[in-house]
């Protein structure tokens, strides 16, 4: 008698999994779709395209900063600091500086498109994204000296800019 229980519950579990299976399997909520589905990208590629992002910015980002450059901020007793960011980020950046002290604000943008430099409410002329550095003087700076800096629609690379004293 136990075999047959055995063999009644093992059968039921066979048809109820099939069962199930055929249920889900060769159940749909309407027609076919006609459009064929798009091929799943490969794993390289799906690698490939953030490195090539990454590589991009780092390239932007270096000659965004070679346009800046002078000489390096460690030998150069007038740098006071600087930075590097994307465009799509844009700059939004608050200096302590020493109040009444005149600087140079420069900044330059390696890439495509415009980005607009607003230094302590003054709007500069746009700023084309062609490594060309735009720079602004401060006279009577204030404790906190604020740089924002947005690209245009459709603007892509990367930002840098930099804060040097001016001796007068």
């Amino acid at each position: 008698m136990r075999s047959g229980t055995r063999r009644t519950a093992a059968s039921a579990l066979v048809l109820l999994t099939t069962l199930t299976t055929l249920t889900t399997a060769c159940t749909t909520d309407g027609p076919p779709d006609p459009r064929p589905t798009p091929p799943a990208a490969s794993a390289q590629q799906q690698r490939q395209q953030p490195s090539a992002t990454a590589a991009k910015e780092r390239t932007q980002g270096a000659r965004a900063t070679a346009a800046l450059a002078t000489t390096a901020p460690e030998e150069d007793p007038a740098f006071v600091e600087s930075g590097l960011e994307r465009v799509r980020d844009g700059v939004h950046h608050r200096s302590p500086l020493t109040r009444g002290t005149s600087y140079t604000v420069s900044v330059v943008c390696a890439g495509t498109g415009t980005v607009t430099v607003v230094v302590d409410r003054t709007t500069l002329r746009p700023a084309v994204c062609d490594t060309v550095p735009v720079h602004h003087r401060v006279d009577h700076a204030p404790a906190q000296l604020p740089l924002s800096v947005t690209g245009a629609p459709g603007s892509t690379g990367m930002i840098a800019w930099r804060i040097t004293s001016t001796t007068t």
